[in-house]
Formats: structure tokens, C-alpha cells, sequence
């Protein structure tokens, strides 16, 4: 009997994926372990391994679809196996259609403007795109009120209302529901003035909408998927929502340097990173603040301190977690960074181990990197920038001396952390790590 693929869960909050890629063709003969398809989230690109040999009898999914959890994406089976008609409809699990249709935003906890900017999937825009459907109307299921979707479609089965997005924006400003709007078809602009009582020479004074140019594809253009698409959306969207400042502060790194010599001395190596790493945990007890984060109109007090790493490695950047960060020790952090480090480019990484960050560090200073300003990793209040450590002339004591320098620069949620903090949060840092003791 052909064995079903299916959406898997890659985290206890994920609720959907979005077929990204299949890297096999319908026909193909599959080894267990073979990689079938890749699979996107919010937070990670992960591939669907075979289970079992076979042969890939049928795709259902299709790339760019979003699905919810184990959802059906295809079938492996025997060569020359039939799959019933009735199985291979089943795209869908019965627990993904029972859920109870998302209701219209009647009193949002967090409230969109209509016609404004709403979280959602590509597979959910383009369902209400084609329907005429507002986005702003759907309450969204997925992660952090992500719309879905099942959730457009849900909403078109459940609100019979049709509404293009500027009719939508002006009903929203007048005050008027468009169920109440009697019309034939798709409701437009002049359909809710004329609800309204508004004569048609305000018609022509409301600004019209031009409609957007059909994108060309570039002569050398590539599509923006997998990796490369979660990093866009996610940093996207945190350059979008949060409101950034930069601080930038030079530290003496004679001491730490030192300390580093005299264990490698003893043959127990460890890099500046883990000792930042350490020092950053330090200043996070002293200050809780900069390690909250915000959740719509509430800020989370996280009771952990879980840091995150960001890594380099083939098709992008990732960023493993190492939790609990403040209760490990120099070397427990320097063979713990190793460990993640090496699972991210094996690509080996767990969704635990990708997510519950509090805040992140992001080390250039071994490609030449004098100053950049880091983005923020929501939901998360800050990120550390590390610059390179450079040689300088620098003034100690009323004398010209070479030390070596190292930029740090703390971008930081001005909506959680104010100048005067991350003022307080820099200084200390500069202060552990040019006396490097103070931490072990």
C-alpha cells in the first residue's frame, strides 16, 4: 500500500509550511533516507527525507503551496501501484477541515487598518487576491496571528461578503459594515459611498487606486525561495516593525587577549565570540530589560537568558540558540558554540534548537568588518554586532600606546529599550571584557 507524505511539524508552534522545492520528480526511484522535498516556515527551511524505499508515485503538493500540518504532499509506493481517487483528493487531514472557520475581525486584539500591511503567507495572499478579499477581515491561526491559507479560504466559505481593498478602506473609515451593503457581485468604492448617502460628486473626490505594473523576471533573475526567502521575510519584516537605533563602543581587548593566551597555554582554547558571548550574559542579568521582547501590546519579562548565535553557511544565515546561556561556564560555551555551529552547516539542527532566543550576537569581525548596524531578530529587544579587533594608537594614562581595539555596536527595539539603557548595557560590557576576570 503507497505510504503518504505528509506536512511535518518542525516546532511545537508551527502550524503551517510552504512547499518550497521537490527535489524529486513523480517516478523516481527513492531510497529511505532520500531527500523528497524541501519545506519552509517562518523560522526555518527543512527537508522531508524517505521513509522507506519506493518509487515517488504522485506529487500533490505543489511548490509554493502553503499547507497546514500534515497536510498530504505526495505518495511513495511500488512500482506500477494505483492510488485511489479518493486517497489522492485527500490533500487536506480531517483535523485541518474541522477546525472551525476563522471569524471577520470584529475587534482585533491588535488593529490593522484596512487596506494596511497584514502578516500573512504568499499562498494566503494570492487566495485573496483572486477572491477580493481583505485581509485585513481574516483573523489569522498561524504564527504570532500569521494569516494562512485556510484561513482566507475559511473566511470566503464563512463571510459571503466580496469587497475589493479600497471599498473595504473606505467602509473601514465610514463606519459601515459591508455585509449591510446590498449589491450584485463584488462590492466596489461607489457601492459604500452610495450606502453611505454620499452624493456622486464625492465619488470622483476619493483618490482612486492605480493599479500596480505586472513584474517583469530579470534576464539573470532567480526565483526567492527556500533559505534565502525565510531570511527576506523575517528580516524584512523586523526592518518594517521596528523601530531601530544603533550604539557603537570601542573596547581595549590587551586583557582578553591576555586571559586567552594563558589558557591556550594550558591547552584550553577559546575564542573572543565565547568570551562575549559570556560577558553579554553577564550585562543581560544586570539589565532584564534588554533581554524582553514584545508580544503585540504586551513585553514578555523572559525569565531565561537564551543566546543567540548567528552562523554563516552555504545559501544563508542561521541562528542556533544556546539556552540558559548565563548558567554555563567559558568552556561550557565555547564546545556548546562548536556543537551548534557545526549542526547548522551539516544542516542537522533541531527546531528547538532554532528557536526560544532572547538575544543574538553576530560576529564579522573575522571578515575585515569595522562597523555595521545588525538587525534585530524579532520578537527579540536587541542584537550585538562584534567588528573585527584591530591594532591602534590609542591614549592610556597620558601616553600613546598600541592596543588592540574591537567595535561592538548594539542595535536595539527603541519601543523596549531606551537610549539611556543601552547606554549602561554598552559601558558595562566594555568593562567585563577589558577585565576579562570579572567573569570566570
Amino acid at each position: 500500500m503507497a505510504a503518504e507524505i505528509t506536512m511535518p511539524q518542525l516546532g511545537l508552534t508551527m502550524t503551517e509550511g510552504t512547499v518550497s522545492q521537490w527535489l524529486k520528480h513523480e517516478g523516481d526511484i527513492v531510497k529511505k533516507g532520500d531527500e523528497l522535498v524541501e519545506i519552509e516556515t517562518d523560522k526555518i527551511s527543512n527537508i522531508v527525507e524517505a521513509h522507506e524505499d519506493g518509487v515517488l508515485l504522485k506529487i500533490v503538493a505543489q511548490e509554493g503551496e502553503s499547507l497546514p500540518v500534515k497536510a498530504l504532499l505526495g505518495y511513495i509506493g511500488q512500482p506500477g501501484e494505483q492510488i485511489g481517487a479518493a486517497a489522492s483528493a485527500a490533500a487536506v487531514p480531517d483535523s485541518a477541515k474541522s477546525m472551525a472557520a476563522p471569524a471577520l475581525r470584529e475587534a482585533p486584539v491588535q488593529k490593522i487598518a484596512a487596506g494596511g500591511w497584514v502578516p500573512a503567507t504568499p499562498y494566503a495572499r494570492k487566495l485573496a487576491r483572486d477572491g477580493g478579499l481583505d485581509l485585513t477581515l481574516v483573523t489569522g491561526t498561524g504564527y504570532n496571528g500569521r494569516v494562512i491559507g485556510s484561513d482566507v479560504a475559511d473566511c470566503k466559505t464563512a463571510a459571503t461578503v466580496r469587497i475589493s481593498p479600497t471599498a473595504a478602506k473606505v467602509a473601514a473609515d465610514l463606519g459601515i459594515d459591508p455585509a449591510a451593503i446590498q449589491t450584485a457581485g463584488r462590492i466596489m468604492k461607489a457601492d459604500v459611498l452610495q450606502s453611505a448617502g454620499i452624493a456622486a460628486a464625492a465619488v470622483a473626490a476619493v483618490p482612486q487606486v492605480t493599479a500596480s505594473p505586472v513584474s517583469v523576471v530579470p534576464a539573470h533573475g532567480e526565483k526567492l525561495k527556500g533559505m534565502r526567502k525565510v531570511i527576506a521575510q523575517r528580516l524584512g519584516e523586523g526592518w518594517r516593525n521596528t523601530p531601530h537605533v544603533h550604539h557603537t563602543v570601542e573596547i581595549n581587548m590587551t586583557e582578553a587577549a591576555a586571559l586567552r593566551g594563558k589558557f591556550i597555554a594550558m591547552d584550553r582554547k577559546f575564542s573572543f565570540t565565547d568570551l562575549i558571548i559570556k560577558a553579554m550574559c553577564k550585562v543581560l542579568e544586570e539589565y532584564r530589560n534588554a533581554n524582553d521582547s514584545l508580544d503585540g501590546a504586551y513585553i514578555i519579562h523572559n525569565p531565561e537568558i537564551n543566546m543567540g548565535v548567528a552562523v554563516a553557511i552555504d545559501g544563508g544565515l542561521i541562528v542556533p540558540v544556546i539556552k540558559n546561556a548565563n548558567q554555563l561556564g567559558l568552556m561550557d560555551i565555547h564546545q556548546k558554540v562548536g556543537e551548534l555551529a557545526r549542526k547548522a552547516r551539516e544542516h542537522t539542527l533541531s527546531p528547538d534548537e532554532l528557536s526560544g532566543g532572547t538575544c543574538t550576537i553576530s560576529n564579522l569581525g573575522m571578515y575585515g568588518c569595522d562597523h555595521f548596524t545588525p538587525i534585530v531578530n524579532p520578537p527579540e529587544a536587541a542584537i550585538l554586532g562584534v567588528c573585527r579587533t584591530v591594532e591602534k594608537a590609542v591614549v592610556i594614562d597620558h601616553q600613546i600606546v598600541i592596543a588592540p581595539m574591537m567595535n561592538a555596536v548594539l542595535g536595539y527595539d527603541h519601543r523596549i529599550i531606551d537610549g539611556a539603557t543601552a547606554g549602561l548595557v554598552t559601558s558595562r560590557l566594555r568593562e567585563y571584557l577589558e577585565n576579562p576576570l570579572l567573569l570566570l
